[in-house]
C-alpha cells in the first residue's frame, strides 16, 4: 500500500486520534506497516479497542474512494503531505501530545527555523492595536523570526501582510482543507504567503468548515511557536485559548496591556494579570525575554544553519530541543539519538555553553 495513501486512509478513521494513530507509527514505522498487521496486534502493542481495530479494518472499503479522490487533487494542486516522522514535520509541534499524525502543507519547506513568534488578537481591533502589529513585525524582521498566525481578520491578516512586506517567512494555520479559503477575501494573502512560508491544516481535504475546528487550529499555532504574542483580545475568544494552551505547552506568553476603562484590551490585561502572559511594551522586551539579541538579518534561517560550530550529533541535540525545555526521554524521542549519544551531546553542548542541566534531567538551550 502506497504510504501516503495509508497515512490519509488512517487520518480518516473514527475514534482513532493522533495519540493512539502515533502509538502505531512509533511502533510499526510507518502507516503501510500498520495496515498489514492483524487486529489481535494492534490491541495488544498500540493498546487499540475492539472499536477501534474494527474501524481501521473497514477503512480501507469505507474511505478508500475518498482517499483516492484526495490522493489525486493534492497532487493536482501541489499540496504536500508531511507525517509526523519526516523531518519536514515542524519539530516544535512533535512536542506535543496530540501532535497530528500528517499535515498538508503548500508553500516552501521553511517549517523549522531558528526562532518562531504567534502573533495572535482579535478581529475587530482598534487603530492603534493594528500600528502596534506592523511596528513589531518590523523589528522582527532583524532577528530572523518567523512568524505564525491564522489568517482571521483582524490582527491575524494585519501579521501575515506585514510579514509579507518585510519579506520575512510567515505561515497561515487553517482550521479547514486546503481545497478551500475562508476568508475567500484572504486568498491572495495565502498564495503570497507560499513565496516566503505557506499555509497549512491537519483537516482533511473537503472537511466542512465548523466552529469548533478553530480552537483545535488554535493548538498548533500554540505548538509551533517558541513564544505566542497576543496583541488585543477580550476576555472570550480565540486569541485567549490560543494564549492558555501555549501556556499548558510550556511556550513564553507576551500581552500589550491595554486602558481598563475602555475595556476592549480586558483579555490582555486578564492574562498578564493571572501571569500567564508577560507585560511586553514593544519587540525589546520579546528579544530580551527569548534571548534573542543576536541579530539575524533577512529570512529565517534552518536549525542546522545557526550551529556550524556544533558536530552533527549535537545539531540534531540543539534541533530537537526547540522547546522551552525538554526531559531527556523527549530528547531521545524527538532526535532519534540513542541514550549514549545524548548523554555525551549534552556534556559537550554543555561546556561550549549552548545548553544547562535542569534537575530531573531536563535540558533547556541557551544559543
Amino acid at each position: 500500500m502506497n504510504e501516503n495513501y495509508a497515512l490519509l486512509l488512517l487520518g480518516r478513521c473514527k475514534g482513532i486520534g493522533p495519540i493512539h494513530a502515533k502509538n502505531a507509527l512509533n511502533y510499526y514505522g510507518t502507516a503501510a506497516q500498520i495496515f498489514a498487521q492483524p487486529g489481535i496486534d494492534l490491541s495488544q502493542s498500540c493498546g487499540w479497542n475492539a472499536a477501534q481495530v474494527a474501524e481501521f479494518k473497514s477503512a480501507p472499503t469505507q474511505y478508500g474512494s475518498l482517499v483516492s479522490r484526495d490522493m489525486a487533487f493534492l497532487e493536482s494542486h501541489h499540496i504536500q503531505l508531511l507525517p509526523y516522522y519526516k523531518d519536514s514535520y515542524p519539530l516544535r509541534l512533535k512536542q506535543i501530545i496530540d501532535a497530528p499524525i500528517c499535515l498538508y502543507y503548500k508553500g516552501k519547506p521553511a517549517l523549522n527555523p531558528s526562532r518562531t513568534l504567534a502573533i495572535v488578537g482579535t478581529r475587530k481591533p482598534s487603530a492603534h492595536s493594528l500600528f502596534l502589529t506592523q511596528q513589531l513585525v518590523e523589528h522582527a524582521q532583524q532577528y530572523g523570526v518567523q512568524i505564525i498566525s491564522g489568517l482571521a481578520y483582524g490582527i491575524d491578516i494585519t501579521a501575515h501582510r506585514c510579514a509579507l512586506k518585510q519579506h520575512i517567512s510567515t505561515v497561515g494555520v487553517l482550521a479547514h482543507g486546503l481545497d478551500q479559503m475562508y476568508p475567500k477575501a484572504h486568498l491572495q494573502t495565502a498564495v503570497d504567503m507560499q513565496k516566503e512560508g505557506g499555509i497549512l491544516t491537519e483537516m482533511p481535504l473537503f472537511s466542512a468548515l465548523h466552529p469548533d475546528l478553530f480552537p483545535r487550529r488554535n493548538r498548533l499555532i500554540a505548538g509551533m511557536s517558541d513564544a505566542v504574542l497576543v496583541i488585543e483580545s477580550k476576555r472570550i475568544g480565540g486569541s485567549m485559548s490560543t494564549a492558555q494552551i501555549a501556556r499548558s505547552y510550556d511556550r513564553d506568553v507576551f500581552a500589550f496591556p491595554g486602558n481598563p476603562a475602555q475595556g476592549h484590551n480586558s483579555g490582555c490585561n486578564a492574562l498578564i494579570k493571572r501571569q500567564v502572559a508577560e507585560l511586553v511594551e514593544d519587540f525589546s522586551d520579546i528579544v530580551k525575554a527569548m534571548n534573542w539579541q543576536d541579530l539575524q538579518p533577512g529570512k529565517s534561517k534552518t536549525q542546522t544553519d545557526l550551529f556550524p560550530q556544533f558536530s552533527p550529533d549535537e545539531q540534531t541535540f540543539l534541533q530537537a530541543l526547540t522547546g522551552k525545555r525538554l526531559h531527556i526521554d523527549e530528547l531521545i524521542q524527538f532526535s532519534g539519538l540513542p541514550l549514549h549519544k545524548i548523554t555525551l551531546c549534552a556534556l559537550e553542548l554543555e561546556l561550549k555553553g549552548a545548553v544547562k542541566v535542569l534537575p530531573g534531567k531536563f535540558y533547556q538551550r541557551i544559543v
